[in-house]
């Protein structure tokens, strides 16, 4: 990804666009599948390929837009002690695999290693870092949440939504017969969106509060 969200308004444009065209598309699909008659056959094969759109839709979001915010907040280059836990393990991940830490001497030396880094800039990786593995369970969405330091718990009324949405995508995409109702496809169709409008505000809510800052405790 080229390094491009160095302001607020970058990573707020480039969200912002990436979910405009994704919900366009997406009201395209759920206008495809309003179109026939219900419980026609027609309707039935056009819920069945909006599933997999909709899982699409959702996971590529969820990986584009967190990597805008990992990236905006790579680019302000702040020293490791400026930083929350999980960025400073982003930053410090290769040249802590390097290290073998056995025994007292090799703790010894981790720790020494990471007094000597903690005042020096940052230079967090971008590529390769969110990983939707293809099947975004809520358990890798948590995983995804954590590294970038957001609260899951705003997110936990979604789980069964997110399990559901995968299973149905693999399932059709499998080729297995899976027949949808309409309820059920509007229904997760509305959810959907509000979860990827959430994420967005997160998203843009710890950018503009520097939620990826370490907090300063006051004497």
């Amino acid at each position: 990804m080229a390094k491009k969200v160095f302001t607020f308004s970058d990573l707020t444009r480039l969200i912002g666009e990436d979910y405009a065209w994704r919900r366009k598309e997406l009201k395209l699909i759920k206008d495809q599948v309003e179109s026939p008659s219900p419980n026609s056959p027609m309707q039935n094969a056009a819920l069945r390929f909006a599933v997999p759109i909709l899982y699409a839709h959702w996971e590529g979001f969820v990986k584009k837009s967190c990597e805008l915010y990992l990236e905006f907040v790579s680019n302000k280059y702040l020293k490791h002690n400026q930083l929350k836990p999980q960025f400073i393990a982003l930053s410090l991940t290769k040249k802590l695999g390097r290290l073998e830490i056995k025994n007292i001497e090799e703790k010894t030396k981790t720790v020494d290693f990471l007094l000597k880094e903690i005042n020096k800039n940052s230079n967090i990786p971008t590529k390769n870092i969110i990983q939707t593995k293809s099947n975004l369970r809520y358990n890798v969405f948590e995983e995804i949440i954590f590294v970038l330091d957001l609260d899951i718990s705003k997110f936990s009324m979604y789980q069964s939504l997110i399990d559901d949405l995968v299973d149905s995508r693999n399932n059709i995409a499998h080729g297995d017969y899976l027949r949808v109702q309409y309820s059920a496809y509007e229904s997760m169709h509305l959810d959907i969106q509000l979860l990827m409008e959430l994420l967005k505000n997160e998203l843009e809510n710890a950018a503009i509060t520097e939620a990826f800052r370490q907090q300063i405790a006051s004497a």
